[in-house]
């Protein structure tokens, strides 16, 4: 794959608005994708490791333009949250399933999607925002991402899972980092987070942090985090 990128495009969204998040439906949606069978492994309480694709991981059928995927029936991979396999949504944009760090989880979908011509192929990828949260009733926030989806032929695929760099003061385990924006720029896909503070309260982080993605081939590398305060 060509490596370019991006016009600008960019998405706000929290962890706790995304986990009470519904799915965005196309209007002119196309065929629904039919998801790999959902595997689930026993909890080991590491730590999942932040993601890229060594390859596009083929989901499905893609419609021409990515503005027109049924979203609602496409499945996401899991590993952003640490669960094997693909996670299917129900109508409400939520799947329970199993982490292999946290145990049982509940992995939500966010309700808009960031779209952006990164490879300059004229043709839109697609960056959908994803949470995963405790579901043994606490509704903590344990993690959350982007999955980045593009074409590879006439195939929809997905080029990697986007995960928070930042790392957390440890009085906020639950709420390491939340993605707030994605931006698509030439060569790399900037994700800026809000990470807690030791003295900040629970509501409200107070430190911002930039990370920059590079997308060289079928690979999506994270740099360093940069705390911009």
């Amino acid at each position: 794959m060509a490596s370019a990128l991006r016009r600008i495009t960019g998405l706000a969204a929290l962890p706790a608005i995304l986990l009470a998040a519904v799915a965005c439906a196309s209007p002119h949606p196309s065929p629904p994708v039919t998801p790999e069978t959902h595997k689930s492994a026993a909890s080991d309480h590491t730590s999942p490791t932040p993601t890229s694709a060594a390859a596009p991981q083929v989901i499905g059928p893609a419609p021409k333009d990515l503005h027109d995927v049924d979203w609602t029936n496409t499945p996401v991979p899991g590993e952003f949250c640490a669960v094997p396999g693909l996670v299917r949504f129900d109508a409400n944009g939520q799947a329970k399933a199993t982490s292999s760090t946290w145990g049982p989880v509940l992995v939500s979908r966010g309700l808009k999607i960031v779209y952006g011509d990164s490879d300059a192929d004229h043709r839109d990828e697609a960056a959908v925002f994803v949470g995963c949260g405790d579901d043994e009733g606490g509704n903590e926030q344990l993690t959350a991402g982007y999955v980045v989806f593009t074409h590879v032929g006439d195939r929809l695929a997905v080029i990697g899972s986007i995960t928070p760099r930042k790392n957390p003061p440890s009085t906020h385990p639950p709420y390491s980092t939340a993605l707030t924006q994605l931006t698509f720029a030439r060569g790399r896909i900037i994700v800026h987070e809000k990470w807690w503070r030791t003295n900040d309260p629970h509501c409200c982080p107070s430190g911002n942090a930039t990370t920059i993605w590079t997308w060289k081939g079928d690979r999506l590398t994270p740099g360093d985090p940069h705390t911009t305060s």
